[in-house]
């Protein structure tokens, strides 16, 4: 069975360490030369305003703007001894440095205005200094995408404005860009959502159709301790299928025609990444670019590499600055091979890439193998759901990349239940020894990628989906009766893997998350199975099979 790796003392030792004194967060004082105007009062249709911190050069002139709306509270600045919490918890596989003016996720004003621009960071309604509404605050709802939207034209005809306007930010950040660059306000010239689901049922509360029982009660408790805001938790177990409510958060991407510059992260699985591959796939904007990585998010964001693209990317569309944005590769792909370090850094046209080749490795559940032929052995192995897995492998004959998202399609029954939550997740092995990866939150010990599926939910939409990507709508539920073989097609996470020849790929499926929610650094998990067993069908009648895309070295 999988056996989920335990942190050593030296890595407990560490993260103690790390909650006193984050070691790879370095805070400097912001320049006396930025003119910073606080609680400016930004006026909405609904004749209230939103309070806002404005970033400034202080000498005169025109400058493009980029604002960002959050409920982390624009004043709380890590400053006078105060660290964000997020920092404290969360590993980081690098040093972040920005200055002592930097809200949580946003962009570091320091930076920006030395580069000659306005940076807004704005109080989301009921949270910091902007006012309640008449009911608790709901988030990336209408009325929150249209504050934005407004801060967006205030911003730009505003005296010292060049009138062009720019949204950036991580996570919650990007989020909200999403639906006001899909209103398409005058103003708005270029987005740089950094990481953000962009469907919240599918990416965050219930990916898969699996609800997310960690991360979303810490959140819905936060906000609500430090603002006028809904119960998130409870509309999360409110609303267990993918209705109406959820679908109204989810934006029209074709009518997001700015310019734009997304991040996939390989590491935020189960949260951004493939909110963030969606969003770039479907925006219609003419002019799209992305950068790809796996290592820590807030580590990635503050980078050196990065600014100097997100500046290039700006200079272009804000500043009408003819840098050569134009020609830029439209994809940046990282390669991992082990996951510490960084295989390959080179550019594509498009992602996946264009040369891979979407390849079938089908599943003998008598062997426990994966086989490039589907002539299988007749099998039907089950597992425990709440205490067993499955496991496939393959070896491979020669330097392969793995690179996109996978596919895998399995025939199942069930036994003692009519409804499951299944997990499926992938591992690398390099000399028999398990190598490990980056995930959410800079947790050290992920696998490769991993996904979930609830039975009931397994229905997929043929209209929206692609022969590598299953889409669910999430909306019905249909429990497998006693005796069923049901067809399953689960989505497994991007990622871009590099493996040897003699290297070997693991596919595990089990009934439950491959991390615990006690990690310290690692707050996502997700309800699991806990009666019954789950049968996998493997024949020439059942094609269970993992499809992939392949890149042959």
């Amino acid at each position: 069975m999988y056996v989920e790796k335990k942190n050593s003392p030296k890595q407990i030792l560490g993260k103690i360490r790390g909650l006193i004194n984050p070691p790879n967060v370095q805070v400097k004082e912001i320049s006396p030369s930025v003119k910073i105007l606080r609680d400016v009062h930004i006026p909405t249709r609904d004749g209230s305003y939103v309070s806002a911190n404005i970033y400034m050069p202080s000498h005169a002139g025109k400058f493009p703007v980029f604002l960002s709306l959050h409920p982390a509270r624009k004043d709380v600045l890590c400053k006078d001894g105060y660290m964000h919490i997020q920092f404290r918890f969360a590993r980081q596989p690098g040093t972040i440095s920005f200055s002592n003016e930097t809200s949580f996720e946003a962009p570091d004003p320091d930076f920006w205005v030395s580069n000659g621009y306005v940076v807004i960071n704005i109080d989301k309604r009921g949270f910091g200094l902007s006012p309640k509404g008449s009911s608790p605050q709901k988030f990336f709802d209408q009325d929150e995408i249209e504050n934005l939207y407004d801060a967006v034209e205030w911003a730009g005809i505003q005296p010292w404005s060049n009138g062009n306007v720019g949204l950036l930010g991580v996570s919650y950040l990007a989020i909200n860009q999403y639906k006001v660059a899909a209103m398409q306000p005058p103003h708005l010239k270029a987005i740089i959502p950094w990481e953000g689901v962009s469907d919240l049922y599918k990416d965050w509360f219930y990916p898969g159709g699996v609800r997310e029982d960690g991360f979303t009660p810490f959140f819905s408790g936060r906000i609500q301790q430090f603002g006028y805001a809904m119960d998130l938790r409870k509309e999360q177990t409110d609303h267990e299928t993918r209705d109406e409510w959820w679908q109204s958060f989810v934006a029209d991407y074709e009518k997001i025609q700015v310019p734009m510059l997304n991040c996939i992260s390989f590491a935020s699985q189960m949260m951004h990444t493939r909110g963030s591959d969606r969003v770039y796939k479907l925006a219609g904007s003419a002019h799209k670019w992305l950068y790809t990585h796996r290592g820590g998010e807030w580590t990635a964001y503050y980078s050196t590499e990065v600014n100097a693209l997100m500046l290039k990317f700006f200079d272009h569309f804000l500043k009408d600055t003819a840098n050569g944005m134009d020609e830029h590769p439209k994809v940046r792909l990282e390669i991992r091979e082990f996951g510490h370090e960084v295989k390959e850094v080179r550019y594509e046209d498009q992602f996946p890439p264009e040369n891979v080749v979407w390849t079938p490795f089908y599943l003998d559940g008598q062997k426990k193998t994966m086989s490039l032929s589907y002539d299988v052995t007749e099998s039907a192995p089950s597992f425990d759901l709440a205490k067993d897995s499955l496991q496939y492998t393959y070896t491979f004959e020669r330097d392969t990349e793995i690179v996109g998202p996978m596919k895998l399609t399995l025939y199942v029954e069930l036994e003692g239940c009519d409804d499951a939550n299944l997990f499926a997740g992938i591992q690398k092995f390099h000399d028999g020894k398990e190598v490990n990866f980056d995930g959410t939150y800079g947790f050290p010990n992920d696998i490769v990628t991993k996904t979930a599926q609830r039975v009931a939910l397994r229905a997929v939409n043929e209209e929206l989906s692609t022969p590598y990507s299953p889409e669910h709508d999430f909306d019905t539920l249909k429990p497998l009766s006693q005796g069923e073989v049901s067809k399953m097609e689960l989505q497994l996470e991007p990622s871009a893997t590099y493996f040897r020849k003699g290297d070997e790929l693991r596919l595990v499926v089990q009934g439950r998350y491959f991390i615990s929610g006690v990690k310290v650094n690692q707050p996502f998990t997700y309800k699991r199975s806990t009666v019954g067993r789950c049968k996998i069908h493997s024949s020439a009648q059942y094609r269970s099979e993992l499809l992939m895309p392949v890149i042959e070295k």
